[in-house]
């Protein structure tokens, strides 16, 4: 099963040569822009090959339960309009015309679908679904589900750019809140593409139409003026294959439906009934009239019971916090919320705080007063009588009584209740929560960690895990010393770029003379790095020295320079052996006169493999190499205008690693060297004046130092 993340790739190669050949419009691109997917998007072929099996469990658990619910479900639609002409820019009453076709067809309320042929009536499946333009947009406010943006784009492929506001289209409002379409000036004659979906959210799920094909009135021209290319696509976006398998008429592929008949290949136009071909012989043949087949708009009429239970699964299996969700809702005339907590911070050094929380008016009133409740950890609510006046949507902070806590870790809650002295219609948006670590004073360094013990985290050290999925854990197999390891499941975390954080204890490390931080680190890639494609997971280390109210990177690593294994990738899940550690040496002086250092591991995903942290220790340097290494550096005239002068001395030769950042941690200069003495000149005249991080990372650790560039 693993393979299929190389061998995807030539199926899609092979289905794009079908489609590409063929001397016929081209109605759908969603099989080329899956080839693409598959070829620049970081993990998309695990996910997907992945999504496969999480949705056929779901269909297997709802075995003898009633599959569809007689009240239809709501999901709600924003419409991106991205247009270059004025043509392109299309009414509101041509994209509400497809909204209805899309509820039509999925209801199996279309007044042509007594066309579908009387042997197959009783196989015409439908959905509980309605489909609607949102009505709350991500922020909460109003809305009418229809984005328009002008664009100096004449037209686009099927690379995305359309979903991405920087590259001339519109930023996908929140996937798994919304069904996201984009409507635009499309090339080379394509109807529209979709995405299949994954088994992590992708932050570009919907379907791209182009303007002449979307909806039944205005723009739109025969024979794709019915609005099924639409209906056809968002097939896809639920995980419908095309009727004939995209096999190139071998009859041997499925679209993993049941009961669609076999079919060698699409069709185009409107066959007489019945039709047959190499794949299904006789009578009653193909289902050319089936949504997924290419057949004219007014030629299709039918999904199948099969296709519709493939799309209810799919759409509960990966995106069901779409139906009914915030986006579809209304507003009430009475409705208070809290929208933030202002303080506590996520990390403070103060056991007293004084909460601020924002409130917001989500009804249509004014809001004149509410209840504001709150409460420390599972302690006893507190409440505070607001009033004032808030129009609709309005926001305001207040603050409340002070309170006093212990060191750790703690939750505040707050939530409103009474907007203007009556019942909250809408609980749902009432109700904000934070968590977050009292540091005190730091506790005092050396310190070391091998995560021996079974409790994970170890105490005092936290976890930061915002998605709530995979994270920082402890196994026992692989370790680099003693009973335990840290380490991170990315083989099977199937997301991309999420952040997850391991937090050591508040630090003084101003009695080590020399302070270094150090730790044993294993990886090993899953994808080739020699490849077309160069995915990889990172591993970041940053410190905080003002209550981890700001932090700096200190050490940055991935692909191949974050491997420890020959070869440095495999398709096996890794497990170190004893060969496959690196010791990792960091400099923590230009950090030294703090008390109140703050450490995190941070790991990137990148859906690769696992990531091994081992045996971590602050300790200081006098003893190791870093220290003379560091020595051996220096950097002149700083402060200075800009242009400085590095001299590294070494008894033997290194590869250095330079980077130099500004205080955003943007990367101004990076370098790489081979050498024993390097003597390099370091232009920085064009950056403002102001601080910036130098980090030169060798064999035998990394060293950090400030520079100044002045007016």
């Amino acid at each position: 099963m693993r393979t299929l993340k190389q061998t995807l790739m030539t199926i899609a190669v092979t289905i794009t040569a079908l489609q590409l050949n063929a001397q016929t419009p081209n109605r759908c691109g969603t099989m080329e822009h899956h080839q693409w997917l598959l070829q620049n998007k970081p993990g998309y072929a695990k996910s997907f090959q992945k999504g496969e099996g999480m949705m056929q469990k779901w269909i297997a658990d709802q075995a003898g339960k009633k599959m569809m619910s007689t009240a239809p479900d709501t999901i709600p639609v924003v419409v991106h309009v991205v247009y270059n002409t004025p043509v392109q820019n299309i009414s509101d009453a041509q994209v509400m015309s497809q909204i209805d076709v899309l509820n039509e067809d999925w209801g199996r309320t279309n007044a042509d679908s007594v066309n579908t042929p009387a042997v197959w009536q009783s196989l015409a499946g439908n959905m509980p679904y309605r489909f609607v333009l949102a009505r709350r947009d991500p922020n909460g406010n109003p809305t009418n589900g229809i984005v328009r943006v002008s664009t100096g784009v004449t037209a686009f492929i099927d690379d995305d750019a359309v979903k991405f506001t920087a590259q001339g289209g519109d930023d996908a409002w929140d996937v798994t809140t919304y069904l996201n379409i984009w409507v635009c000036p499309l090339s080379g004659g394509l109807l529209g593409y979709a995405e299949f979906p994954t088994s992590a959210p992708s932050n570009t799920f919907g379907y791209v139409c182009v303007y002449d094909a979307f909806g039944r009135v205005g723009t739109v021209s025969p024979p794709y003026d019915l609005g099924r290319t639409t209906t056809h696509e968002i097939g896809h976006c639920f995980n419908l294959f095309h009727i004939w398998a995209d096999d190139g008429g071998s009859c041997s592929g499925s679209d993993q439906v049941n009961d669609t008949p076999n079919q060698a290949d699409l069709n185009f136009g409107c066959l007489p009934f019945p039709a047959t071909d190499a794949c299904t012989a006789t009578s009653p043949g193909i289902m050319f009239m089936n949504y997924m087949d290419y057949t004219d708009d007014n030629c299709m009429n039918m999904f199948t019971q099969g296709q519709a239970t493939r799309m209810n699964a799919a759409l509960n299996t990966f995106y069901p916090t779409i139906i009914n969700s915030p986006g579809v809702g209304v507003f009430n005339v009475n409705d208070a919320g809290a929208s933030a907590v202002v303080t506590p911070t996520p990390s403070t050094c103060n056991t007293t705080f004084v909460p601020v929380v924002t409130i917001r008016n989500w009804g249509s009133a004014a809001l004149t007063s509410a209840t504001i409740n709150y409460q420390l950890d599972n302690g006893a609510v507190q409440t505070y009588a607001w009033t004032g006046s808030l129009a609709s949507l309005a926001t305001a902070n207040v603050t409340l009584s002070s309170m006093n806590t212990t060191l750790g870790a703690h939750t505040f809650t707050s939530f409103t209740t009474l907007p203007n002295s009556v019942a909250d219609p809408n609980p749902s948006n009432d109700t904000v929560i934070i968590a977050f670590n009292v540091l005190g004073a730091g506790q005092a360094a050396p310190i070391a960690q091998s995560f021996n013990a079974v409790t994970f985290p170890p105490t005092n050290y936290n976890l930061y895990n915002p998605d709530g999925a995979t994270t920082w854990d402890r196994n026992n197999a692989g370790t680099h010393s003693g009973a335990g390891v840290m380490y991170i499941n990315n083989y099977d975390y199937a997301a991309n770029g999420e952040i997850d954080e391991l937090v050591i204890p508040n630090l003084d490390i101003t009695t080590l003379n020399a302070p270094v931080l150090k730790f044993w680190v294993a990886y090993q890639l899953y994808t080739d790095p020699t490849g077309p494609q160069t995915f990889s997971d990172t591993l970041e280390v940053l410190i905080s020295i003002d209550c981890g109210a700001t932090f700096t990177s200190i050490y940055k690593k991935f692909n191949t320079n974050l491997t420890t294994t020959t070869p440095t990738f495999s398709t096996i899940q890794f497990v170190p052996t004893a060969s496959q550690w690196r010791q990792e040496l960091i400099s923590l002086q230009p950090f030294s006169s703090t008390n109140a250092a703050i450490i995190k591991f941070r790991n990137i995903t990148d859906y690769e493999n696992d990531l091994y942290v081992d045996d971590i220790s602050v300790e200081d340097a006098t003893a190791i190499n870093v220290n003379a290494f560091e020595n051996n550096i220096e950097v002149y005239p700083n402060p200075g205008n800009g242009i400085f002068k590095l001299n590294i001395r070494s008894a033997e030769t290194e590869n250095i690693r330079l980077t130099i950042t500004d205080a955003l941690g943007n990367i101004v200069m990076e370098r790489q060297y081979t050498a024993q003495t390097l003597h390099e000149s370091l232009d920085l005249s064009a950056q403002a004046p102001g601080i910036y991080q130098m980090k030169i990372e060798s064999n035998k650790g990394s060293v950090c130092k400030k520079l100044v560039i002045t007016d």
